[in-house]
């Protein structure tokens, strides 16, 4: 009797369900494993930031997982998402195709849903211990997020009658705008963190004060002691440090500065210096003095771009020698060409010229005040972080000191194993290492102002971003589909490794399976 095709069962078939018969997983000896590799973006991330995974969660549009991932290094993607320098996308592979991800934007966004839908927690849990934090700049905030998430009571003193520290006081409105701060700050109230303002370290109350209420005590004070300018004429009515400038300015006590404005410096305060005082009424010309080329300039160059596209005029490679001065006010700035050489900078004194002004901002950094910490008791457990230890920084890296602290008193109360911070990843995955020709419907994009479509452009560098192509390419139909990502049902992969040579963002591996004890 001749067999029909169509009486013969059919136990192999292309589908998209996989075939019960064989299960061709059994004879499999490696395993194909997803892995978080270092992404460029990652690696410039002051946080350590897992990037690729919060972005694939907002290209889903999942933004409560979203925020959960970002939780985790960073609670103020709100804040950060204004004021962050973003390292991050000076690192993006995507600048090789067109343009690179608007990271920023995309962590704002994050951070303004969180915003919206905030709930209160349940204010009857157990509080741990209670944990006191003086400074409530961004490492302080921070801390306390941390702790109060951890279940501690936490209590911030902070020295002016402004919370918020150098993200209220120091960064102008117009890079992060007072009400996003407020909505933080109402937040961290909500989830019960006590403010005390108007409370000094060392004026109002001493550090034995607080162990007697507190079992842990952060320290994060921050830097706000101008450095010392040993300029002629830099002690007179109308010279200001950029720290008391920017305090006044953010809190509407408008400095008489008068038509002209000097800046000296070349930091990020000397450049919200410079634009604040364009800001005032009056001010019809502000300039900049630096004493190194732009190139050099330590402040992040897009405010510096900004800045000029708003009518700061700079002056490089230039020394102020005095600030000219009669009895009663300022009439100019005597400066001196200079130049760095090997042996240090070369000041010309032959080339000088005077600017005329009605006022100086001086920029020249800050350093910590030590004064009000007194005698610390060696037998007392003190963290201290942020600006207090590193000096000037960015507020993502204080925030992470404030993460880290956390951390670091959980350790102690809590006897954690575990204090690692930032964990080692081996090397980035560069553009060269992606396996973007598998990719055959990449399409060449610009930024987009829809965070949606703008998380759509990441290429999810040894992360994976659900792109499907292990999907497309796996043989034993041993990729399937859950809750809208693409996860291996090992019943049914035989190990040949396909998936992993054609994964484009490099995110698979191929590795041993853990031996079963029995």
């Amino acid at each position: 009797m001749q067999l029909i095709a169509s009486q013969v069962p059919t136990l192999f078939a292309g589908g998209s369900k996989a075939i019960t018969v064989n299960k061709t997983g059994e004879w499999r000896f490696l395993t194909p494993f997803k892995m978080n590799r270092l992404s460029p973006c990652r690696q410039g991330c002051l946080l350590d930031g897992e990037i690729p995974a919060w972005l694939e969660a907002v290209k889903q549009k999942k933004w409560a997982e979203a925020w959960e991932i970002m939780s985790r290094y960073n609670p103020f993607p709100a804040i950060t998402g204004y004021v962050c320098f973003n390292p991050c996308e000076q690192n993006c592979n995507r600048t090789q195709l067109d343009q690179g991800i608007n990271i920023r934007a995309v962590e704002k966004a994050i951070g303004l849903w969180r915003l919206d839908h905030y709930q209160p927690p349940e204010r009857n849990k157990e509080v741990k211990k209670e944990i006191a934090i003086v400074g409530s700049g961004p490492a302080g905030l921070s801390c306390a997020y941390y702790l109060s998430s951890a279940g501690y009571g936490v209590t911030i003193y902070e020295r002016s009658a402004v919370i918020g520290g150098m993200l209220a006081l120091g960064i102008p409105e117009y890079r992060l705008p007072r009400d996003i701060l407020r909505q933080e700050l109402a937040i961290l109230k909500a989830e019960g963190i006590i403010f005390k303002t108007n409370s000094a370290l060392g004026k109002d109350f001493q550090l034995d004060d607080l162990y007697k209420q507190h079992e842990q005590v952060f320290l994060a004070t921050g830097a706000w002691l101008a450095r010392k300018s040993n300029i002629p004429g830099a002690e007179s009515r109308y010279v200001y440090n950029a720290l008391d400038f920017l305090c006044q300015y953010n809190q509407s006590r408008i400095p008489e500065v008068g038509k002209t404005v000097v800046v000296i410096g070349g930091g990020n305060a000397a450049i919200d210096s410079a634009r604040s005082a364009l800001r005032i009424a009056g001010v019809q010309h502000v300039v900049l003095i630096y004493r190194r080329s732009r190139p050099e300039m330590p402040a992040d160059q897009h405010e510096i771009d900004l800045a000029e596209q708003e009518g700061v005029e700079f002056i490089f490679n230039a020394l102020p020698r005095e600030i000219i001065k009669t009895e009663e006010r300022i009439i100019g700035v005597r400066i001196d060409y200079c130049r760095t050489e090997k042996q240090g900078l070369f000041v010309d004194r032959d080339r000088s010229f005077i600017k005329d002004c009605q006022s100086v901002i001086m920029a020249l950094g800050q350093v910590p005040d030590l004064a009000g910490l007194g005698t610390i008791n060696s037998s007392q457990n003190i963290f201290a972080g942020g600006d207090l230890v590193s000096g000037p920084a960015t507020v993502a890296e204080a925030i992470k000191a404030g993460h880290c602290a956390a951390e670091a008193i959980k350790n102690v109360d809590e006897k954690l194993k575990d204090l690692s911070f930032q964990a080692n990843y081996g090397d980035p995955v560069t553009f060269e290492y992606l396996n973007l020709a598998a990719r055959n419907n990449l399409d060449l994009k610009q930024r987009d102002d829809n965070p949606v479509a703008e998380a759509e452009r990441c290429l999810g560098c040894g992360t994976c971003n659900s792109c499907g192509i292990c999907y497309l390419y796996c043989p034993d139909l041993a990729v399937v589909i859950a809750n809208g990502r693409f996860e291996f049902n090992l019943d049914y992969c035989k190990g040949c490794g396909i998936c992993v040579n054609e994964c484009p963002a490099r995110a698979l591996e191929m590795k041993e399976e853990p031996a079963n004890d029995f």
